[in-house]
């Protein structure tokens, strides 16, 4: 397993555990505790956790001995990165045009949406890109062919 798929099962993991972690807590808040909606949303604090995916090049450091990329790597990684774009584009999209085609175009949503759609944003680009690295590299066979 090279650096980048193991960046990407770093990342993933981190950014499941926070989005998982948000969703039991703030369903908790409102559900269990009866907070309402615009109190218990203080449960998606947790998605923080997932800011721990950026560690990931802290502790796995580059092999100074070996090649660390070549050009399938870049191919792998191109691919990932622009498949994450386009995630992050789709839900930024949707989420934009989405409250229009409920709520009407007269209608107002509130400003504190706009960071909870960059966010959601984000962690779709890093998690869609990882996700796609560990399947482009499961894809491939696991020894060379004759």
């Amino acid at each position: 397993m090279n650096r980048m798929q193991k960046t990407a099962w770093w990342i993933v993991g981190w950014i499941s555990t926070g989005v998982i972690f948000a969703a039991i807590a703030t369903a908790i808040l409102f559900f269990i505790v009866g907070m309402p909606w615009s109190k218990a949303q203080g449960g998606l604090g947790f998605l923080g956790i997932a800011g721990l995916g950026g560690l990931a090049p802290l502790i796995f450091k580059k092999d100074p001995s070996k090649v660390t990329c070549d050009e399938r790597d870049r191919l792998i990684n191109n691919r990932a990165a622009a498949t994450g774009f386009l995630a992050a584009f789709l839900i930024t999209g949707i989420f934009c045009m989405l409250p229009f085609f409920v709520l009407g175009p007269k209608a107002t949503i509130s400003i504190t949406w706009l960071p909870m759609i960059f966010m959601t944003a984000g962690l779709a680009s890093f998690l869609v890109h990882s996700i796609v690295i560990l399947s482009q590299y499961g894809r491939e066979g696991k020894g060379e062919k004759t």
